[in-house]
């Protein structure tokens, strides 16, 4: 991990832990074990350090073309797996940051962005809205190979993705997002509108 790296780890989760205007530069020099000149070596003020968080964080990790790898020939119960997978490897990294109820925290987070990175809403709204289109093409292809039936593509993109969001923002307070839950929930739907051979 290089220097920035650390610095931007040791930020996100003091960031977490707290709001935006009650973490000092004092209290990420003693989170990372560095003075204030190595940092602002990288890094010009608090706000420049946030925002690296949140680009790193957030706005990568949310981004659809990071998050899910898929073709034209995936079908649509391989990329209910493969979203799956997707979130698990998300999850994983955020977890290994080792923050107690990440989940909660990690929302709070969110809602802090908005306030504070340049075009945040706009940002996050582009990749729903990408991640939507996702699922809508990924739908289509599926109607079109006679894997399910034919359904409104935009109304099913809205449920899966909502599934998800819904079960994430429900269980944030508690244990976070089980996705062995959502996989089942994504299971129901599938089978609702599957084909049956």
């Amino acid at each position: 991990m290089t220097t920035k790296e650390r610095i931007t780890e040791e930020a996100f989760k003091l960031f977490l832990n707290n709001n935006y205007e009650k973490v000092s530069i004092s209290d990420i020099e003693a989170a990372v074990g560095k003075t204030r000149g190595a940092i602002f070596y990288f890094f010009k003020n608090k706000e420049e350090i946030f925002n690296e968080v949140i680009e790193t964080y957030m706005i990568k990790t949310q981004d659809p073309s990071v998050k899910f790898e898929f073709d034209d020939n995936t079908s649509l119960e391989q990329f209910i797996k493969l979203y799956i997978s997707g979130i698990n490897t998300t999850m994983s990294k955020m977890l290994s940051i080792s923050v107690v109820n990440i989940y909660k925290q990690y929302f709070s987070l969110y809602l802090q962005a908005s306030k504070i990175y340049p075009n945040f809403s706009e940002i996050m709204t582009r990749n729903s809205i990408e991640e939507i289109n996702l699922w809508e093409k990924v739908i289509s292809g599926a109607i079109k190979n006679k894997e399910i039936k034919a359904v409104d593509t935009k109304h099913y993109a809205t449920l899966f993705r909502s599934c998800f969001l819904g079960l994430a923002f429900d269980r944030c307070l508690l244990y976070g997002l089980n996705t062995e839950e959502l996989f089942t929930l994504y299971q129901t739907i599938y089978q609702q509108i599957k084909l049956k051979s």
